[in-house]
């Protein structure tokens, strides 16, 4: 049991979070302190619109060099173009797109393999809320479309890229507050057992629902994936600590982040296929698009926690505070502080085993 004190942080934290996706408009808006970010280099996936692209925008405006890892040339091109018509023709030499699908493991060791600069900042955003319509929910490799995408990605990327990544680099992962939904799971796995009764009760609702065309929500593993991406910033922070204490670098030292941008009015929603048939299969998600338009951040307000981080990191880490998980620039406790080693340890095997690497210590 973890100690009282840590459990009511987590539930305060929860519940600030859930006031925050309704309240959001309310609060006075962020304000990120700028940085001459000149000489750096970052790399933002998902880059071509919502939470991404103002993040790129964000580093390129304080001079950073800035690539657009984004799935889809056309639009790859066209939020470049968008980056340079607010930042300047000036910034055209340091923004740039490159072809990156995170979905694709084969993509993601190509995007590496041909990196060389060195790199400052890391983004990771590229994530979906539900495999596209139409697509296969696995990818070629047997592997979750969604765990793929939203986390084993990044996960793959950053093992790759770690050789590339500067003395004070910051590794920032885009999360949710769903990351909250996964906290069962995060602290006990697969232990929970189901009796017949309610194995009998869960495959009768599936097949009401597949008679009547109700689809399975996307919201659990949604969730998940987001849960991961907070537990491996803490671990990867973890392997930074220890390798600058190796090094004798302390001081300096790598950084990494997970930050939930809240409600945010972001191009994702556009792509939900929605009808009455959406409040049985995603009741969460019909009640989010419904009041999108009234509740929501722009993307821009929603972004500004990680452009913070990603420009800022360095400094929270020298302070003792990387490897968070962070809302409106104040962190937040997770259910990682609710976990136990060997869980931790499950879930790090388990993303090597599906990526095929082994993270040396």
């Amino acid at each position: 049991m973890p100690p009282l004190d840590v459990l009511i942080s987590f539930y305060t934290s929860l519940t600030k979070s859930l006031l925050t996706l309704v309240c959001a408009r309310l609060y006075k808006p962020q304000e990120v302190p700028p940085r001459d970010l000149s000489e750096q280099t970052a790399i933002v996936t998902g880059a071509n619109s919502g939470i991404g692209l103002s993040i790129a925008v964000a580093l390129a405006k304080q001079g950073a060099t800035v690539c657009l890892a984004c799935r889809n040339p056309d639009r790859g091109a066209a939020a470049v173009e968008h980056v340079i018509s607010i930042c300047g023709d000036h910034c055209k030499e340091r923004v740039f797109c490159k072809i990156l699908d995170v979905g694709n493991l084969s993509s993601v060791r190509d995007f590496c393999q041909s990196w060389d600069p060195q790199i400052d900042m890391l983004v990771h955003n590229a994530g979906i809320a539900a495999p596209p319509t139409g697509t296969a929910s696995t990818t070629k490799e047997g592997l979750d479309v969604m765990y793929t995408t939203n986390f084993l990605g990044s996960f793959l990327m950053t093992y790759l890229l770690e050789p590339q990544l500067s003395p004070t680099a910051r590794v920032v992962f885009t999360s949710s507050t769903g990351s909250y939904s996964a906290t069962s799971y995060f602290l006990r796995g697969h232990e929970r057992k189901k009796t017949s009764i309610t194995g009998l009760l869960a495959r009768t609702i599936v097949r009401a629902k597949t008679f009547v065309g109700i689809e399975e929500s996307s919201a659990a593993a949604y969730g998940l994936s987001k849960g991961q991406q907070v537990l491996f910033a803490s671990l990867l922070q973890q392997r930074f600590d220890s390798t600058s204490l190796a090094d004798n670098t302390a001081t300096i030292g790598r950084t990494a982040h997970a930050f939930t941008p809240g409600f945010t009015s972001t191009p994702i929603f556009g792509k939900f296929e929605y009808s009455w048939r959406t409040w049985f299969s995603n009741p969460l998600f019909a009640v989010l698009k419904k009041t999108e338009k009234l509740i929501a951040v722009d993307t821009d307000e929603g972004a500004k926690a990680g452009a913070w981080l990603a420009t800022w990191g360095d400094e929270l880490g020298r302070r003792g505070e990387a490897g968070g998980y962070w809302e409106r620039m104040a962190r937040r406790t997770s259910f990682v502080e609710l976990m136990k080693e060997k869980r931790k340890s499950e879930e790090w095997a388990l993303w090597e085993r599906d990526t095929g690497i082994v993270w040396s210590d």
